[in-house]
């Protein structure tokens, strides 16, 4: 038994090569972190919305978190199948408490425009790289974005408008449909 684990110790060949170079694999790691942390901005931000009363925005606040954390597993497997290393990060703890509902929505959307750079970043180390893979990957991830982006831009043209709150609640209930 002992010479097998030997054995399987001394692979080191091809089997072990990353396809990913070192940059591209720093950068989604990073971006794990990034998708930990949203889900964690987007929890808080929905157990605050549940303590004031906004039952539809609550909700979709709290699958929003969901969401953001099948997309750090997408990330996972995605450097999985290329065998390169993930890391585990931490975060650290996240704003919890906010002004009214205005304020949310404006620092969502701060936070997908941010995301959105990080993914642009990623996009452009691995074409710059010759790593089409992770090119072709990294353009879900974009068109997410652009979805994102413009749903939090058109709810504050809504509130601009004098949108009422009730309504409001609402359409964040029709969002998630």
């Amino acid at each position: 038994m002992i010479k097998h684990v030997k054995l399987f110790e001394s692979f080191s060949g091809i089997e072990n090569k990353s396809r990913l170079s070192d940059k591209v694999t720093k950068l989604l790691n990073e971006q794990i972190k990034n998708e930990l942390e949203s889900s964690q901005i987007y929890r808080a931000m929905s157990c605050w919305l549940d303590e004031k009363g906004w039952i539809g925005a609550q909700k979709y606040f709290f699958n929003s978190a969901k969401e953001e954390l099948k997309h750090m597993d997408k990330l996972y497997e995605y450097i999985f199948d290329r065998n390169a290393k993930a890391k585990t990060p931490n975060v650290g703890d996240v704003e919890t408490d906010f002004k009214d509902i205005r304020e949310i929505i404006e620092k969502s959307l701060d936070h997908e425009m941010n995301v959105t750079k990080n993914w642009e970043d990623i996009a452009e180390a691995a074409l710059s790289s010759g790593d089409n893979t992770t090119y072709e990957f990294s353009q879900w991830y974009l068109k997410e974005q652009v979805e994102e982006e413009s749903k939090f831009r058109d709810i504050l043209f809504k509130l601009n408008l004098d949108m009422p709150k009730y309504e409001l609640d609402e359409l964040f209930e029709d969002l998630m449909e």
